[in-house]
């Protein structure tokens, strides 16, 4: 209770685990690591905010849907690496420490896994709508779908009035016709 004020806790230098704080040599790093991969042509947005926990900024990029995060601590600093974690993967699977901050590296690594990203929810988007896909002949068969919630494929007359009464029976809507579907 001596040692502080309404700011918080202030410790003496003899017993402070932490005695200076390595902001200034984090920041560098990180910018250094930024302008590495806008050199080659990455699109980075380096959050030097203070008023946010690292937490808080981790929870916040990754709700934006920014595919991959890089992230900088003062042991990083000293060992030349970075700690990634990939937006795709969950949990430690998602996360490479100890990757080098060296140019060329950090480079290959990060267009390694922007690929592997783009690959991967390619991949999860087709699986999902080929498995959400129906393909049905009658009507009776189209409302059955949709009240599966999956997406009914078949032959449509392009009129305005069957479909307005798709819309009204079953809150379903044409979303699109497919180039190489078959006549009828």
């Amino acid at each position: 209770m001596t040692h502080g004020d309404d700011a918080g806790l202030m410790l003496p230098p003899k017993i402070a685990p932490i005695q200076v704080e390595e902001k200034t040599g984090v920041l560098n790093a990180a910018l250094s690591v930024a302008e590495i991969l806008k050199t080659a042509g990455r699109k980075v947005k380096l959050d030097d905010a203070d008023q946010r926990t690292t937490r808080w900024k981790f929870n916040f990029w990754e709700m934006k849907g920014v595919p991959l995060s890089i992230e900088i601590g003062p042991r990083d600093v000293s060992s030349g690496s970075v700690v990634m974690s990939r937006r795709d993967v969950h949990g430690e699977q998602g996360k490479v420490f100890g990757i080098s901050m060296e140019p060329s590296i950090l480079e290959a690594y990060v267009k390694d896994w922007l690929d592997e990203i783009q690959s991967s929810l390619l991949q999860k988007a087709i699986s999902f709508r080929d498995s959400n896909i129906v393909d049905v002949s009658s009507y009776e068969e189209l409302k059955e779908a949709i009240s599966l919630g999956k997406w009914a494929r078949g032959p449509w007359s392009a009129s305005n009035t069957d479909e307005l009464r798709v819309k009204e029976e079953t809150g379903a809507m044409i979303c699109c016709f497919l180039s190489n579907s078959p006549s009828g």
